[in-house]
Formats: structure tokens, C-alpha cells, sequence
């Protein structure tokens, strides 16, 4: 960064460009990403979703949708978590970065055209799980991929969630947890499931230091070339 003119450093254009430059050194290039998710943080945080808008499109010059979400957007709310979590970040602040990135998120348009007749994924949380963001990202994420989701998050109720998927007969099911205490409910959700017959990965935060015995594939938290490996394998094998 000392290279840069000091009036330099902050812009959003040039950041974006110095992450994603593959000439640069792996080392380098982490402090320019390190840089944007500051900036980011902090516009999520302030609920400033016309500069969130600009990082994301300077971004997007020189970087993928994926790879904002795994390098920048998803870093970011982890960290809000753990503010929130160490009692440093107040519940109203939470919501305003919460809401900032779903904002952010559904502004992105990533349908596409499909030739052929997409296989469909249905999204989803277990009652009481209101974390929707992860959802998003994987909506948008398969989306982009060729696939047609249907994004059921934030928390339906189980009976309406099966009734519905039972409606739809989509390809498979993706339960998203991301906190611990949803976990049982998870778990419940996934056997009500498994009796429609239909392939299910579930996924998220909750799982990556805990193990489960879901009775299904169980993906922990992975990057998203990784999830659609795991998609297209369980859609495969129906």
C-alpha cells in the first residue's frame, strides 16, 4: 500500500483491481482484499448501501460474484457475528448490517437463460432459523450456475415447508443452520424431508466445528465451486 499516493489507497477501483490482479503476489493481493472488507464492514454497519453498491461493482470489474462473496461479503458478516457475539456490536446495528447485505444481494440480477430445463433446488431454514443472508448467497451463486431456486429462507414453519416442498418436487433440498440451537430442529426438519424421497445437503456455520448425524450429506461451511460439486453429484445420483 505505501506505493500507492495516499489519495489512492482508499479507492474503492483501484482496491478492487489490486485484489484481483494475478501479477501481484498472493501476500499483496490478501492486503488490498483485507482493505475492501474494511471498507465494507464499515458500510454494512452504517447501512450504506450506495458505497456497498460501489464496492461490489468495482469489484465485479476485475472478480466474480462468487468470489466477493467468499473473499469480501461473507468474511464481513462473520466478523459482525462475532462483534455481536463478544457483546461489542448492539442487536439494532446487527440488524442494520443484516439488512444492508440482503439489500445488497437481491439488488444483483443473476437469472439466467436457460436452453435446457434446469434442474431445481429448493433453500431453505429450519423454523426459527431467520438467518436468510447464507441463503442468498447460494440463491444467487446456483442461480448463476443454471439452476432454478427457490429460496424458502427465513424460517417457515415445518408443516408448510414440506407441504411446499411436497408441491414443487424440486431436484433437492438445501437446509442452511447457522446457529447452534437450531440444530435440533434442523435435524427434525431433514427426517420429515427424507420421507418425500428427495436428495438434501445440509449446511452452515452450526456445523463447521460440531459434527451431526443428519442421515445426509453434510457440507460444512465450504467454498462455493465445493458446494456445486456436492449439487450436481446428489442431483446426479437421483
Amino acid at each position: 500500500m505505501d506505493d500507492i499516493p495516499h489519495e489512492y489507497q482508499y479507492n474503492s477501483t483501484i482496491l478492487a483491481f489490486l485484489a484481483n490482479n494475478k501479477k501481484i503476489d498472493a501476500k499483496r493481493r490478501e492486503k488490498f482484499i483485507l482493505k475492501i472488507k474494511k471498507n465494507t464492514l464499515k458500510f454494512l454497519l452504517s447501512g450504506d448501501l450506495d458505497d456497498l453498491r460501489l464496492v461490489f461493482k468495482n469489484f465485479r470489474k476485475t472478480g466474480t460474484i462468487p468470489e466477493f462473496y467468499e473473499k469480501i461479503l461473507r468474511p464481513a458478516m462473520y466478523d459482525i457475528g462475532g462483534l455481536w457475539r463478544d457483546g461489542k456490536l448492539d442487536i439494532g446495528s446487527e440488524h442494520v448490517a443484516s439488512n444492508t447485505a440482503t439489500r445488497l444481494i437481491e439488488s444483483m440480477n443473476t437469472k439466467l437463460k436457460s436452453k435446457s430445463k434446469p434442474k431445481t433446488v429448493l433453500v431453505c431454514t429450519p423454523d426459527g432459523e431467520y438467518h436468510i443472508i447464507p441463503c442468498l448467497m447460494i440463491e444467487t451463486y446456483l442461480s448463476l450456475k443454471g439452476y432454478n431456486v427457490i429460496n424458502l429462507a427465513p424460517s417457515v414453519p415445518t408443516k408448510s415447508l414440506i407441504n411446499h416442498i411436497d408441491k414443487e418436487k424440486p431436484d433437492l433440498v438445501l437446509v442452511s443452520i447457522t446457529l447452534d440451537e437450531h440444530v435440533k430442529a434442523g435435524i427434525q426438519l431433514v427426517k420429515n424431508i427424507k420421507k418425500l424421497k428427495i436428495p438434501i445437503i445440509v449446511g452452515g456455520q452450526a456445523l463447521k466445528y460440531n459434527k451431526y448425524n443428519f442421515g445426509v450429506t453434510v457440507s460444512t461451511t465450504p467454498n462455493f465451486s465445493e458446494l456445486a460439486k456436492a449439487v450436481k453429484m446428489e442431483i446426479g445420483q437421483r
